[in-house]
């Protein structure tokens, strides 16, 4: 019997995955747990291992395709093997391919409810499987239901509305702070077509766009017009008036849309490269740098404060155990004494180990600390960042902090991550002075309060003072010494200048106390 190929859950907060490329194609021989497609989330990009050793029967979504946790990607079994004809039971938000249209509407073991339509409902009729099946259950005409997908697909949550039941034209507003962040889908898709969603929700709360409205918005833009948020649904023959209320919000959308359609053109006119020019597309995950650097630029008050350390104690102790850790096949990297210090920290100003909210300052009593890893660049220069994260690094040795900086870096660089390990981080270091650099004011990441930069070492002039440490003194006297600057940039909601000297200190007399 063939074995289902599924999206397995990615981890806390990933509902769904894009399709980035399958690594067989139907008909290959492929071995249980070897890797079988890779999927990109807004997290990291990973790769799928096979269920089962056998052929590959079936494709069910092609790459490029948006899928979510537990949609039906294909059949591995026999070769010559028929593949059951089966309802994807997970469900496709997007799709760019065509291979999920030949999944039947419903799994022949599902028990249909008696209010079901008839079975060609959904004949001819552009729509996701699952679409179909919700459709099914509900008993909706799929005819009746207007499609908000690519090319007028109908998706499971137009179903859903259309029966009363999915989202409105307008959701919620979101309390305090949360009002002006836009959903996930929302910020992708917005993205994905260079759309603003400020000018979609057009002085609304950002966190009331739905992902039907920037849909709505994008196609009025490509047709020319002006961005508006067309209604969402025709009303279906039979519609009453009280179960309607969803349909009625697309009047004060337009009415407010008119106003700055009016006031200025809200389409983004394509970059049309010059000559000697070449327009090089954003990757997704220099978009996912760019949109979080300026979430956080913006919505957090980052202050930088600069401390000098003597490196020469810690350069002194890793010179004199570096052998010893690699007979256990650990390399002892300066990265682990950085780290070492920036939790020494963390556990003498726990305030820098936090998360600002409204209701108060949330204090974390674990450390969970990310170590950014730089990955190689490209002809162009251009490069990436990927922050992966050490949980309970609070509760390790300089052994066990030196083992596992050395496993994420390298699986970063080798694309092995998986989503939990990119997750979870209270606080973040970065090692710029790899590359050469002396100074940066590195910004923080989203719901920490700050972030430790390090430049890079190098020998400088020190006056040892043997009397006074300002005044001149016969007695003083240079010396060249490994010294490196750091940079530490908090978030002055929840650190002021003598709290975050407090942190520096303490990381300070870490590194400088090594014996």
């Amino acid at each position: 019997m063939a074995t289902e190929i599924r999206l397995p859950d990615l981890g806390e907060g990933i509902a769904d995955a894009t399709i980035n490329r399958w690594l067989h194609q139907v008909g290959d021989t492929i071995e249980e747990g070897a890797p079988l497609l890779e999927v990109a989330t807004d997290k990291v990009d990973t790769e799928i291992p096979a269920p089962a050793s056998g052929t590959l029967l079936k494709i069910a979504h092609n790459e490029g395709d948006l899928v979510t946790s537990g949609t039906l990607l294909g059949f591995v079994g026999e070769a010559g093997e028929e593949v059951p004809d089966q309802s994807d039971g997970g469900g496709a938000v997007e799709s760019k391919g065509e291979p999920a249209e030949t999944a039947a509407p419903a799994s022949a073991t599902e028990t249909v409810p008696a209010v079901s339509p008839p079975a060609e409902n959904g004949a001819g009729v552009k729509a996701s499987p699952v679409a179909k099946r919700v459709a099914a259950e509900k008993g909706i005409s799929l005819s009746s239901v207007a499609g908000s997908g690519p090319g007028g697909r109908i998706t499971k949550e137009d179903v859903l509305a259309a029966g009363g039941e999915g989202e409105a034209e307008s959701a919620p507003a979101l309390p305090g702070e949360l009002a002006d962040n836009a959903s996930l889908v929302v910020r992708r898709l917005a993205s994905l077509h260079n759309i603003l969603i400020s000018d979609v929700a057009d002085g609304r709360p950002l966190s009331t766009v739905t992902r039907y409205d920037v849909l709505s918005a994008v196609a009025s833009r490509d047709a020319g017009e002006p961005v508006t948020v067309a209604p969402r649904f025709e009303k279906p023959s039979g519609w009453s008036q009280s179960a309607a209320a969803p349909a009625a919000a697309p009047e004060p959308a337009k009415s407010t849309s008119a106003q700055p359609a009016a006031a200025k053109p809200v389409a983004t006119p394509a970059v049309q490269p010059g000559e000697g020019e070449e327009l090089v597309p954003h990757t997704r995950m220099r978009q996912l740098i760019a949109k979080n650097m300026a979430e956080s630029a913006s919505t957090k008050p980052h202050v930088t404060t600069m401390w000098d350390v003597n490196m020469a104690p810690a350069l002194a102790h890793r010179a004199a155990h570096k052998a010893e850790f690699a007979e256990q096949g650990v390399n002892l990297t300066v990265t682990a004494y950085l780290a070492m210090a920036a939790i020494a920290g963390l556990k003498a100003v726990p305030a820098a180990n936090s998360t600002y909210t409204d209701e108060g300052l949330l204090i974390k009593r674990y450390i969970n600390l990310g170590v950014a890893v730089a990955l190689p660049q490209d002809s162009y220069g251009l490069g990436g960042l990927i922050v992966p994260v050490i949980k309970n690094a609070g509760e390790l040795n300089l052994l066990g902090i030196a083992r596992a900086v050395n496993d994420v870096a390298e699986r970063a660089r080798n694309s092995q991550l998986v989503p939990d390990d990119l997750q979870g981080g209270t606080f973040t270091l970065t090692n710029y002075g790899t590359s050469g650099s002396r100074f940066q004011t590195p910004i923080i990441a989203q719901s920490q309060a700050g972030i430790l930069g390090v430049g890079a070492i190098e020998k400088r002039a020190v006056v040892v003072s043997q009397g006074h440490p300002l005044e001149a003194n016969t007695g003083d006297y240079l010396t060249f010494q490994p010294m490196t600057t750091f940079g530490f940039s908090y978030d002055h909601r929840i650190l002021d200048g003598a709290t975050a000297d407090a942190y520096c200190k303490a990381v300070k007399e870490a590194l400088e106390g090594w014996a």
